[in-house]
């Protein structure tokens, strides 16, 4: 027997607490930010989508609550230590507690990329977020065992959503032959439940939201500030981190 309607699933998911993105654009885009239990897919370009990954592994911790972990599954080697340690700071946090709850692993081919999603990440514990860089970023090509061993790696990933239900955002490269579908075809298009393709280029950052549970179809576009000229850059303070830790 069914109880629940459509406006229920869409009413309770009102009180799933939201997590910052760290980039004001794309919280306005997804209207406050990432929920969780929720499987978002980040296509694009490589720069902006790490960004991403990297600020949300710090704001996820904005709670001061140390109890929990991120995994971070780095396909596209973008995580920086040095770069969440401000970032932690920046939010009064201390980087050593951010950077100890942060569990990485990284990929430097397309099996191992595999082998961490179909087997390792199974065994994690309390985990709220669940980041994958780059998870086609090293795609080999598209042959059939190619889209089964994808497969082997969403199964992965789907007994981690049944023992912990985390926040998980994925990000992949756009394929050049379509105009917003990502390296790894239909089948990882659809696994997402939200899917952002996000662009940049010298001038602006685009972000289209083309799926959502709950949002209709939109975009906004950010302008980069132009950098100032030779002599003309503002005087940083030198600080380093060492007192910190």
């Amino acid at each position: 027997m069914l109880n629940n309607s459509g406006l229920d699933e869409h009413e309770s998911k009102k009180d799933i607490p939201l997590v910052s993105s760290g980039d004001a654009t794309l919280d306005e885009l997804l209207e406050g930010g990432f929920q969780k239990d929720t499987i978002y897919l980040l296509v694009g370009d490589r720069k902006p989508t790490s960004k991403v990954l990297i600020t949300t592994s710090v704001s996820a911790f904005v709670d001061r609550n140390f109890n929990k972990f991120v995994a971070f599954i780095d396909g596209n080697n973008r995580f920086n230590p040095y770069t969440i340690s401000k970032l932690a700071i920046s939010r009064k946090m201390s980087p050593t507690k951010v950077l100890e709850r942060i569990l990485i692993s990284r990929a430097f081919t397309y099996d191992q990329m595999i082998e961490i999603l179909e087997n390792r990440i199974t065994d994690l514990k309390n985990v709220e977020v669940l980041l994958i860089s780059g998870i086609t970023s090293m795609w080999p090509n598209y042959e059939q065992h190619t889209f089964e061993e994808l497969s082997r790696a969403f199964n992965g990933i789907k007994k981690v959503v049944e023992k912990s239900k985390p926040l998980i955002i994925i990000t992949a490269p756009r394929n050049t032959y379509s105009e917003f579908k990502p390296v790894g075809g239909n089948s990882l298009y659809h696994f997402g439940h939200a899917l952002v393709l996000m662009e940049q280029t010298d001038r602006e950052v685009s972000y289209r939201l083309l799926q959502h549970p709950s949002m209709p179809e939109k975009q906004i576009k950010k302008q980069i500030p132009r950098k100032p000229k030779r002599g003309m850059r503002p005087p940083v303070k030198n600080r380093t981190l060492d007192s910190w830790f």
